[in-house]
């Protein structure tokens, strides 16, 4: 998911959050890339137990009665045993242990129909995926919470040694290096450095604090929108085996060749697959917008600026505030502080009264067949005008 923008053209705070939400989104789709793997590998293992159903039983007699007959017989006892180590594979626990207990109950009663076996393989694949999407969404969302800290920490040291600098009414311009601990104050014009802050102990002010233990999980913890992100895959990966057991009925199976199954199976696994990347991407925004959010309050910084990509996929919400300033006491995310929506990519700025929003940035057309810039005090209304009108040269 790429972001199109004139680097050069923005000014500095524009800059960083974009670069910053850039990452965010690659790092993303590197995750995306393993979930996606483990969906594949679950859905593989599923369209092959029942292919070898449909070759065993469903090749010559596909009414329901037989099928219903077949699906009724139990499974044998070698079955059952890899059955159980399936779902002893289950890493998330309280997964496990509600398909042990299914498992203990039913096998009490000496009755395991080939009908409760496909349904218990499809709910140990549709978990087996989740355990591995949420293991990725946990390493991804800690890291993001540990780089917004140290980027928001970095940025309003920058915000707080402004005026000693004379960054703005100069033209000076900061550069901020984290590994360092180090700002510099450059002059774009000679390139010159003008003056280097170096981040310790010494200037308590201007220390990068460390970010602390127990905030990290304390975030992982938070609930937005009224659920944490392991509920959210939790009761995705649910609907996802509640769907694919709907399929493994007499009813549905005799109406269906093992073809149309296969597709069908396939069709469940890819709306898993949507759901996975919806959430990674927009948790991830979350996390990492309310922590430099926390950061900037801690800072004391007074206000931001919302920055919305230019482009006619821009959703109403983020067109409609596009440029806008607001107090970070005021900042309510989902209201006017990103994310605002599945899949938002507007970002927050730093907003400095004495950096006035200048310069220019990269627009596309309608149809995204052409890029052209805009003047920074433009917002998405100014920049439909134009595209609108047809006025994308001037």
């Amino acid at each position: 998911m790429s972001m199109k923008y004139n680097l050069s053209k923005l000014d500095y705070w524009q800059i960083r959050q974009i670069e910053e939400e850039q990452k965010t989104q690659d790092d993303v789709t590197e995750k995306l890339v393993i979930i996606n793997r483990a969906y594949t590998i679950a859905q593989n293992y599923l369209t092959s137990e029942t292919s070898r159903l449909y070759h065993r039983y469903f090749s010559q007699e596909t009414s329901e009665e037989y099928i219903e007959d077949v699906l009724n017989t139990r499974i044998s006892p070698s079955e059952l045993v890899t059955l159980k180590a399936l779902a002893d594979d289950i890493s998330v626990k309280e997964d496990r242990d509600l398909v042990v207990r299914y498992l203990n109950q039913v096998s009490a009663k000496s009755r395991i129909t080939r009908l409760d076996e496909l349904q218990l393989k499809a709910y140990i694949s549709a978990k087996q995926a989740g355990a591995i999407e949420l293991k990725q969404n946990t390493d991804l969302y800690t890291d993001v919470i540990n780089r917004a800290w140290e980027q928001a920490e970095a940025e309003s040291i920058i915000y707080q040694t402004r005026k000693d600098y004379d960054l703005y009414p100069k033209g000076n311009v900061p550069k901020v290096s984290i590994e360092k601990k180090q700002v510099k104050i450059v002059n774009p014009k000679t390139s010159k450095t003008v003056a280097k802050v170096d981040v310790t102990p010494d200037e308590p002010i201007r220390t990068v604090k460390k970010i602390p233990s127990e905030y990290v999980q304390k975030a992982l913890d938070t609930q937005w929108k009224g659920a944490r992100y392991s509920k959210r895959i939790w009761k995705n990966t649910n609907d996802l085996a509640k769907q694919l057991k709907e399929l493994f009925t007499a009813r549905e199976m005799s109406g269906m060749s093992e073809r149309e199954m296969i597709n069908r199976i396939q069709e469940r696994f890819d709306v898993g697959r949507y759901k996975a990347s919806r959430l990674i991407r927009t948790e991830a925004n979350f996390f990492y917008n309310k922590t430099k959010l926390e950061s900037w309050k801690q800072r004391n910084v007074k206000q931001y600026q919302l920055v919305a990509v230019l482009d006619n996929r821009t959703s109403k919400i983020c067109r409609s505030i596009d440029g806008k300033i607001f107090d970070v006491s005021e900042a309510t995310i989902g209201v006017n502080y990103p994310p605002f929506h599945p899949f938002c990519r507007t970002v927050a700025t730093i907003y400095l009264k004495n950096s006035p929003y200048t310069g220019t940035r990269t627009a596309r057309t309608a149809d995204r067949s052409k890029e052209f810039q805009l003047d920074q005090t433009k917002n998405y209304r100014d920049w439909e005008k134009i595209v609108k009108g047809g006025n994308a040269d001037e």
